[in-house]
């Protein structure tokens, strides 16, 4: 009896002392690492029973959460004008109230801000409606960003991502165009009573880098739609979505250099070739070299203008008008060509009001010599080259010995003698020559004047087009 009962005792002890230890362990392990402010905190809000992060932060259930989103652009990747779409990176806010994660500040220590993960609270599904990817789409992601708590329950959630997204641009004003492209989001699934969506104002990028825009404007504004999935008004909800709208304005100083100014001195050079005397051998080759050249132009601007099916740009119709001007320098030189070496006498010389018109009028108009002062040119050269014979031998005479034989005055004299007289065809080769020059100033004058107005009609097209921003 007495063994047995000594026995006992001594169990008894062992286990109180095992039961001690068993508690000042982790007691010992605490006082050696405390909890943090942070730490408790967030065992006092996500360790709540009742708390789920896949109910609405809101406790009356009627109620809406209000979602706000704030975007800030910080680069622009790319821009392709061919598929209408455009790739920024942006940095990306939202922000709600959780009404069911406040605390104390003065219970813990004061502080007044800590950071949750996705899984832990709730998140808002948003949208980027118009991205062109499956990655931009979702804008929430446990993969990128964080989110700060604050104590009143307000939740700031950043995100930073690169959007693909489509841009409609017009290019009628092209290169002095400006586009406005959307970044447009919405709650996936969502009415306005569950969830509020609203953009507030931008921030406006403070350095963007492009070689060819420029940013001129950042805006947002709040729309809503109305959802139906079935032809039934009680399917139908109203879901709310913020858009924010970027300007963007081309830089023109580079298509001007590449585009205008060499089509607008081919397009000169080609008219040049009227200012060549009909019998230069290089006046064809110069005309249809530069429509080689203007065509080659063509070729490579193609790949530089954008493609626009319905109102294309203005200075595309510009260009083909210079170009069509430049091919018709062509068939006119060889026109002239072949008035001023025609071998026939025009019918239209006969009359004789046209005849002085065209070979006496025109010619002093246009500062050139006429027909007669031709005509008086070439006698008298006749009378100063004049061969005789003398004693049955060819004998070539001084001017002033033919006149002095022909008792003429020289330049003025009245008389004109058989030898001195032009011979019809000569009279017909001085006509042609006349007109054909005559022509060539005349062609020249018409395309200059063409081409005048197809300059001042691309200015007005420009001024008077509203500016089209898509």
């Amino acid at each position: 009896m007495g063994w047995s009962g000594c026995s006992s005792v001594k169990a008894k002890m062992t286990l109180t002392k095992l039961m001690m230890c068993l508690v000042l362990i982790p007691a010992a392990a605490f006082a050696r690492n405390p909890k943090s402010a942070e730490g408790r905190i967030r065992d006092y809000i996500l360790n709540q029973p009742d708390y789920s992060p896949r109910e609405r932060p809101v406790l009356n259930s009627n109620l809406s959460v209000n979602v706000n989103i704030q975007v800030q652009i910080y680069g622009m990747l790319d821009l392709n004008e061919k598929d209408q779409t455009v790739t920024i990176a942006s940095w990306t806010q939202l922000s709600w109230r959780d009404e069911r994660l406040t605390w104390n500040p003065n219970d813990f220590e004061g502080v007044l801000c800590v950071v949750v993960y996705f899984d832990e609270i709730w998140t808002p599904r948003i949208l980027l409606s118009n991205a062109m990817s499956f990655e931009g789409l979702q804008v929430v992601s446990a993969n990128r960003g964080t989110i700060l708590l604050y104590c009143d329950g307000t939740v700031f959630l950043g995100t930073s991502f690169v959007q693909c997204t489509q841009c409609a641009m017009k290019f009628r004003n092209f290169p002095f165009d400006t586009q406005s492209c959307q970044l447009v989001f919405s709650p996936e699934n969502q009415s306005k009573q569950q969830i509020n969506f609203t953009a507030s104002d931008p921030r406006m990028p403070s350095s963007i880098v492009s070689n060819e825009w420029d940013f001129v404007g950042f805006s947002s504004y709040n729309n809503e739609h109305i959802n139906t999935f079935v032809e039934s008004d009680e399917s139908s909800y109203i879901s709310t979505f913020g858009i924010f709208s970027f300007q963007l304005k081309r830089d023109p100083n580079y298509y001007i250099t590449t585009i205008v100014i060499p089509s607008t001195l081919l397009c000169l050079m080609s008219y040049a070739t009227f200012l060549a005397p009909p019998d230069s051998g290089e006046r064809i080759g110069l005309g249809v070299s530069m429509v080689l050249g203007l065509t080659v132009f063509q070729l490579l601007v193609t790949n530089i203008l954008p493609t626009a099916s319905k109102n294309g740009p203005i200075i595309s119709t510009y260009l083909s008008n210079t170009f069509v001007l430049s091919c018709l320098a062509v068939p006119f030189s060889l026109f002239n060509i072949t008035i001023a070496y025609g071998d026939s006498k025009m019918t239209i010389l006969k009359h004789g009001r046209i005849r002085m018109f065209l070979l006496e009028l025109l010619p002093r108009v246009m500062c050139l010599p006429s027909y007669q002062e031709r005509f008086d040119g070439e006698r008298n050269d006749n009378a100063r080259s004049q061969i005789v014979k003398k004693e049955g031998e060819m004998v070539t005479i001084s001017p002033v010995e033919v006149i002095s034989k022909n008792k003429l005055q020289p330049w003025s004299s009245p008389a004109v003698t058989e030898a001195e007289s032009l011979s019809t065809l000569e009279k017909r080769k001085l006509e042609a020559r006349t007109l054909g020059l005559v022509m060539d100033r005349l062609v020249l004058l018409c395309f200059l004047v063409a081409y005048t107005i197809i300059v001042i009609n691309t200015f007005a097209r420009f001024y008077h087009s509203p500016e089209e921003v898509a």
